[in-house]
């Protein structure tokens, strides 16, 4: 793993979570699993869906959240004008992905999606297929995500892409 070696003083969770199409299962158990206390060390939630459809002509991200992750979505967005060439959009209306169990319990979340993401007319259907997914722009969104966790781990990053 990239950051095994890497010393910090936080904690960092990778989770995979199922059931978002059913109701957003896996991520309202996982918050439910957690204590108050844990809930409360909580400092970014980074969600990623549908990361890889160029929606529009250049490529770019949304950051959807709400008022208490403003802190994560300028994190986000400065790591992706430093890092990246993304094109960075925001929303403060969070809807119906797994960011939102995490929000509702007061922790800063924000949902990392491609941009546009209403314009992808193949979501769901059986023109979603692999040969739709630009890697390049899942990657950039990966790169940005990367950057802005070990900035908040304080690892040093070297600006190679």
């Amino acid at each position: 793993m990239a950051l095994a070696d890497a010393p910090s003083t936080r904690d960092l969770r990778f989770l995979l979570v199922g059931g978002e199409e059913q109701g957003l299962l896996g991520s309202k158990r996982y918050v439910e699993s957690l204590s108050a206390s844990e809930q409360r060390r909580v400092e970014a939630v980074v969600n990623m869906d549908m990361i890889g459809s160029l929606n529009n002509a250049a490529p770019g991200v949304l950051l959807e959240g709400a008022a208490l992750a403003q802190t994560v979505i300028d994190g986000l967005a400065g790591s992706a004008a430093t890092y990246t060439g993304l094109e960075v959009q925001v929303s403060l209306d969070p809807f119906a992905s797994d960011h939102v169990p995490f929000l509702q319990a007061s922790m800063p979340a924000v949902l990392t999606i491609e941009a546009a993401d209403s314009a992808n007319d193949a979501v769901h259907s059986a023109a979603d297929t692999p040969d739709r997914v630009r890697a390049e722009l899942a990657m950039e969104i990966l790169r940005m995500n990367a950057a802005f966790f070990a900035e908040r781990l304080q690892i040093g990053l070297h600006r190679s892409y």
